[in-house]
């Protein structure tokens, strides 16, 4: 029998950007991709590049949330022991944010078949960006307060185990067929934190679009049906995501970081566009780092428990 509380976040990270987005990116484009690993072919040169990417996305997890989390949407369960307040409630801070959704809340004193299965409605689950609230009492009053409460099974100061799955982050998925412009669908690699009315970039060069999820999505299928018909063909394998052009942003700084630790220099560029020298003037990697974590800093969680 295996006892352990499953943090299922570390196996549900995927990668910020596509290797078309950093090619085609003005903060790349002093760098030379194709030598990244000495006398081999473009194909080896791509997959070098990919992870860089993988590499640089986890990068960034790591800045954020700590060695556990990721900025990707992903469904998590965690646990802790909660005291309810006065009123009844528990207010829960998870791990990771944006919340997008609770899907379960186990709640008793003690821990396993102790924990008692909490059916959750819009009636007494409250979602907040970092937190959310769960009263398992509510409808249950008497003119002394919550039923609960008068019973002592969640009187106020007393700890409880508590278990909770849910979905946070930005929705991250990649395109799996081609579309053509016109297509009111659109296929992708995963449906985490993707709702009917979500709104989603499709990330391909000159042809990003913004997107809406149709209200007939019933948040499981993989394909995305669209309340306006795509505006132009994309091939497998674009970024269909939420995640914030800063985060992007960053990613791209860490890939070029670390290229230029293992020595690929750059060119400076005149005012007028003539190449003058391969110089270090500001484009070390720890410029390429800084504005790196300066574009994070927004995003970083500082978590802690009520």
């Amino acid at each position: 029998m295996v006892i352990a509380p499953f943090y299922l976040s570390e196996n549900n990270r995927e990668p910020y950007v596509t290797v078309t987005e950093v090619l085609n990116s003005a903060t790349a484009a002093s760098i030379d991709f194709t030598d990244l690993i000495p006398n081999t072919g473009i194909n080896a040169q791509t997959s070098a590049l990919e992870e860089l990417i993988i590499r640089a996305s986890v990068k960034a997890d790591n800045y954020v949330y700590g060695q556990f989390g990721t900025l990707c949407a992903t469904v998590n369960t965690e646990n802790g022991r909660y005291r309810a307040n006065r009123l009844g409630e528990f207010v829960i801070q998870p791990w990771f944010a944006p919340i997008l959704e609770v899907r379960s809340f186990n709640v008793g004193s003690m821990p396993g078949d102790g924990m008692t299965p909490i059916t959750l409605t819009k009636n007494n689950v409250f979602i907040e960006r970092t937190q959310f609230i769960v009263s398992p009492t509510s409808g249950l009053n008497t003119t002394a307060g919550p039923l609960s409460l008068i019973g002592g099974h969640y009187a106020g100061g007393q700890e409880q185990f508590c278990e909770w799955t849910y979905v946070n982050g930005f929705a991250n998925a990649f395109s799996t067929l081609p579309s053509s412009a016109g297509d009111t669908t659109i296929q992708v690699t995963t449906a985490t934190g993707i709702y009917a009315g979500s709104t989603l970039r499709i990330w391909d060069g000159s042809k990003d679009e913004v997107i809406t999820v149709a209200s007939t999505y019933d948040g499981t299928s993989l394909i995305l049906p669209l309340t306006s018909p795509l505006q132009w063909a994309h091939t497998a394998g674009v970024n269909v995501s939420a995640i914030p052009a800063t985060i992007k942003q960053a990613v791209i700084h860490f890939i070029v970081a670390m290229v230029k630790e293992r020595g690929q220099g750059g060119l400076v560029i005149n005012e007028v566009g003539e190449p003058l020298n391969a110089g270090n003037r500001t484009l070390t990697n720890e410029y390429d780092e800084s504005m790196a974590y300066d574009l994070l800093d927004e995003y970083r969680q500082i978590w802690g428990r009520a």
